[in-house]
């Protein structure tokens, strides 16, 4: 019966973990905000590798030097980079130069308006680690199953614990009177 004594602080863990999760998620998900795993150390330190960058959506007009944004990788692909916005280039459309924080040279192609995807205004560090391998079963696993688990656990629990149900006497009527009981005075 020990182990039944660990589900109750095992779920109020869940729950203080999981409740902020869920309304940082919902939150993001309803003002339009995207997370990206950042996976190299090319925006250290501001963006360690490993992190779980915030991006909101940012309109191209509003770019300006030292915004970090995240963008498809001109040279193809289809990954996603975040880096730092050097400077605008001049012409008649807006193209802008890059650079990782921690690399020594800009990025080799200049990224194009509908390249950018948003902007990254903070991030968690070691959380993109976990995202990135919440996929496929191990996802369906710890974010469906896990809890489910628990919430099974918590009702045998409370199911073993409440008494057997009684049977109720009923009490014959009074064979005088037919009113009340027989052992009841009336």
């Amino acid at each position: 019966m020990r182990r039944w004594g660990l589900i109750t602080p095992i779920a109020a863990v869940a729950v203080a973990l999981l409740l902020p999760l869920c309304v940082l998620l919902g939150t993001a998900f309803l003002a339009g905000w995207k997370f990206q795993p950042i996976k190299t150390a090319s925006m250290a330190p501001s963006y360690p590798s490993g992190s779980l960058a915030v991006v909101e959506p940012v309109d191209a007009a509003l770019v300006k030097p030292g915004m970090v944004v995240v963008f498809e990788d001109p040279l193809g692909g289809g990954r996603l980079v975040a880096h730092r916005i050097v400077k605008r280039l001049p012409g008649d459309s807006p193209r802008w130069v890059t650079k990782g924080d921690s690399n020594a040279e800009n990025d080799p192609v200049p990224i194009s308006a509908s390249a950018i995807q948003g902007r990254a205004r903070w991030a968690v560090p070691g959380a993109g680690r976990v995202v990135s391998a919440a996929t496929g079963w191990i996802a369906l696993l710890v974010l469906v199953g896990l809890p489910l688990a628990l919430l099974l656990a918590s009702e045998v629990r409370a199911r073993s614990r409440r008494p057997a149900a009684r049977p109720v006497k009923v009490a014959a009527p009074c064979p005088t009177c037919g009113r009340g009981s027989a052992s009841s005075p009336h």
